[in-house]
């Protein structure tokens, strides 16, 4: 029965990530569907000179603020304008890739957060879908606006009295490079740099995932940060979408509204 058990327990695993992370054949299939909205989270400017065919742009850096905390979410109204004007509601189904993973992985992280159920991945992002030869574009996709009603996911953000309050009962996170982290952490963080969970542009298998995060444990609250909030959200993806962690925040404001 045990054995029955866990066979069952890592299926149930192995579709979760399949649901989550979606490979360039299913998404050329995929980007044919109207009901299926793909998000090129990169800057405007690599989006023009070529892109997924079918694919719209929402650059992430667009849904942060400059000032006064460098990479800050816009509030969830704004936010919610933002995704509206360019088509998407939060009942669409979204893929969303960029260049690397942390850019969509933002975008990832705050469509979770203003309600968005049905967001996946694409496994290898851009690189993947040249080296498949599959369609690509410099002409860009514009979706009717829509309305997009925000149900804030509250339980998946945290600000900096947040952490204050939970600094030596929750696990904290660093996804920054080795080196900053070095220079200086939040408490008592464990570092699990962002670059370390990719080979090239592609995301290493679960197996290996698990053992980035071995020092984190499944039944502490954990709180993710990087230095704007960028990387952060990928990790959030990571963590939450492909290792089951069930309680993952992202500290939003990052080292920069920590030291501010």
């Amino acid at each position: 029965m045990k054995k029955m058990i866990g066979l069952i327990l890592v299926v149930l695993a192995v579709m979760s990530v399949s649901a989550q992370l979606v490979s360039v054949d299913d998404l050329a299939k995929m980007v044919k569907d109207p009901a299926v909205i793909v998000i090129d989270a990169r800057p405007a400017g690599d989006y023009m000179k070529t892109h997924i065919d079918g694919a719209i742009n929402i650059d992430a850096s667009t849904l942060c603020n400059a000032t006064p905390v460098e990479g800050s979410l816009k509030p969830a109204a704004e936010l919610a304008k933002i995704m509206g004007s360019h088509g998407v509601a939060r009942n669409s189904k979204i893929v969303v890739y960029c260049k690397t993973g942390v850019n969509a992985g933002r975008v990832y992280w705050i469509l979770k957060y203003l309600g968005v159920s049905d967001v996946s991945m694409l496994d290898g992002q851009m690189d993947a879908w040249f080296a498949a030869r599959k369609p690509i574009t410099k002409n860009p996709k514009k979706l009717t606006a829509t309305t997009f009603t925000p149900a804030v996911n509250a339980a998946i953000n945290a600000d900096k009295a947040y952490v204050k309050s939970k600094i030596n009962t929750a696990v904290l996170v660093d996804s920054r490079k080795k080196e900053d982290y070095a220079a200086g952490k939040i408490g008592n963080a464990i570092s699990v740099p962002s670059d370390d969970m990719l080979t090239g542009s592609k995301l290493k298998p679960a197996t290996e995932l698990a053992k980035l995060f071995a020092a984190v444990p499944k039944d502490k609250e954990v709180i993710i940060y990087c230095k704007t909030g960028v990387t952060a959200g990928f990790t959030y993806f990571v963590m939450k979408s492909i290792l089951n962690y069930p309680n993952v925040k992202v500290y939003e404001g990052a080292w920069v509204d920590w030291n501010h």
